[in-house]
């Protein structure tokens, strides 16, 4: 898989690309490790004014792959999340990208392969659309994904796709659920200005599913976990 093959169909706005198989070899994985302090750090330090990260602690928890799922209401969501991996889970952490997002462009798409360890993936592609996750994770690669699978506007939790659920499931992998609160601020949807605005992460403990659960049961419980790591705690206010 040395080059994106992108396939559009203009109708329904959907396009199949291949991942890039060079951004996983040593190469790649070397210039991301060197360039982190200026493609990732650089920018949080500089936009997350203030930064406040909570359970830091159960970020070194997993071990060997995991599924670490966010909320998503700003492209920076993808920043701040790698910005707080232990360099560890850093190197070994694959970032699932909309193929109609940021793949439609051949050497946009590889850029962000580079820089990221991006790889596309198919808004409701169905089965196919996750079999090269299922490919990461049997290969010893985490994977960051957004289980909304788009950004809220709103800022309030959108339902859940089952896609990382199946994921969890099938590969029987532990769940690090992530709150990003603040970063719509920095990038709202529309716009290419990035300011400054106060950031909040709230990191949880790792979810272990049952091997009997189901798909839905285990959809159910990640969006439980998400909302609750959106409350605020009381007296709590972003940036005081």
């Amino acid at each position: 898989m040395a080059r994106v093959v992108v396939e559009a169909t203009h109708e329904q706005g959907l396009v199949n690309a291949r991942p890039h198989g060079w951004a996983l070899g040593l190469l790649a994985r070397s210039y991301r490790r060197l360039a982190r302090r200026w493609v990732v750090m650089r920018h949080v330090q500089r936009l997350c004014n203030p930064f406040e990260v909570e359970g830091s602690e159960y970020l070194s928890q997993p071990h060997g792959p995991s599924l670490i799922i966010a909320n998503h209401t700003s492209h920076f969501d993808t920043l701040i999340v790698l910005s707080i991996l232990p360099q560890r889970l850093y190197n070994r952490t694959a970032v699932a990208a909309a193929a109609d997002r940021f793949y439609r462009e051949s050497l946009k798409g590889a850029w962000y392969s580079l820089r990221y360890n991006a790889f596309p993936i198919t808004r409701n592609g169905g089965k196919a659309a996750l079999d090269y996750s299922c490919w990461l994770l049997q290969h010893d690669w985490s994977l960051l994904i957004f289980p909304e699978g788009t950004r809220s506007k709103t800022g309030n939790l959108l339902p859940f796709h089952p896609g990382p659920a199946i994921l969890a499931l099938k590969q029987n992998v532990s769940v690090l659920p992530i709150h990003i609160e603040g970063a719509s601020k920095i990038l709202q949807p529309g716009t290419r200005q990035a300011r400054p605005a106060p950031v909040r992460v709230r990191v949880g403990p790792p979810l272990a599913f049952d091997k009997n659960s189901t798909v839905m049961e285990a959809n159910a419980e990640m969006e439980t976990v998400m909302q609750a790591l959106a409350l605020p705690k009381e007296g709590e206010a972003l940036g005081v």
